[in-house]
């Protein structure tokens, strides 16, 4: 059961960040204007870049023992921390950067996949 729910979540997480950067975006071009739209893209994108690369990390580590999957964890966790937050420091401190409120507005809902993607894992 756990090794399922291990290789069900990630995915999802990918998917669910992906239609709320689409969302978000869209809602931000219908209200505000295409800056906030793409600054919300933009911060989205920073999470979900981690996410994918937390996949990309997971599977550095072959083989489906416990400690195996507990090192692929760790070693995608690492990797999506430092894509993530760099990526995030990075669009906040460009010559021409996002708008910092709607940047990190994506950001932030983009994160918010994590506890939506357990919740519809185990039905909780």
């Amino acid at each position: 059961m756990v090794h399922s729910a291990v290789f069900l979540v990630a995915p999802l997480v990918v998917a669910l960040q992906a239609l709320i950067a689409g969302v978000g975006a869209a809602i931000g071009w219908i209200w505000f204007d295409a800056a906030v739209a793409i600054a919300v893209a933009a911060g989205s994108g920073c999470a979900l870049a981690g996410s994918l690369t937390y996949v990309a990390g997971q599977r550095l580590i072959p083989g489906r023992s416990a400690s195996r999957l507990l090192w692929g964890h760790l070693t995608g966790e690492t990797l999506k921390v430092a894509v993530a937050l760099g990526l995030l420091f990075w669009g906040l401190s460009m010559e021409r950067g996002f708008a910092a409120a709607p940047f990190l507005t994506g950001f932030i809902a983009a994160l918010l996949a994590y506890p939506l993607a357990m919740a519809l894992v185990t039905g909780k």
